[in-house]
């Protein structure tokens, strides 16, 4: 199961990119993370590894992370690594950036296939997410509001 969030952000590839080809960058907008274990503070690389922190459900949980593909300004692609019930699982996370016109389109795709996660409740974490309200904005949403206000003040 592969969940799919998009947003247009007014700024270019190279304002765009350090927030989300960073992970210190991605905690200015991702609330869900609560610490980073990197060694630079410079936008990944191919093949790099480092640990993050992320809370959920009021949950503290480690994720081994490995960069797997990285091509700047474009596409970043990340394998997080985790024991869940004693078996290692993993979720990828990638980002793709587009030029729209005089915006640019950033994708986020997170593909929970090997995350241990039960098919049943993938099931239902998709349809919240496809067809649920949400109460708060999203994490493009923030994305996009932290870009552009980083933009705006230059």
């Amino acid at each position: 199961m592969t969940m799919s969030e998009s947003v247009k952000i007014s700024a270019s590839l190279d304002e765009i990119w350090p927030f989300v080809a960073d992970p210190v960058g991605q905690a200015t907008w991702n609330d869900k993370i609560v610490e980073v274990d990197r060694t630079s503070d410079l936008p990944v690389t191919l093949g790099e590894h480092f640990k993050i922190t992320y809370r959920m459900s009021g949950k503290d949980r480690k994720s081994n992370v490995e960069v797997i593909a990285c091509s700047p300004p474009c596409e970043v692609h990340f394998r997080h690594q985790y024991e869940w019930k004693s078996r290692r699982s993993f979720v990828e996370e990638r980002y793709t950036l587009q030029q729209v016109g005089d915006q640019v389109k950033v994708t986020q795709q997170i593909d929970m296939a090997a995350s241990g996660i039960p098919w049943i409740f993938r099931v239902l974490i998709w349809l919240i997410s496809r067809f649920g309200k949400s109460v708060d904005q999203s994490s493009m949403g923030k994305l996009k509001e932290v870009v552009e206000n980083s933009v705006g003040q230059q």
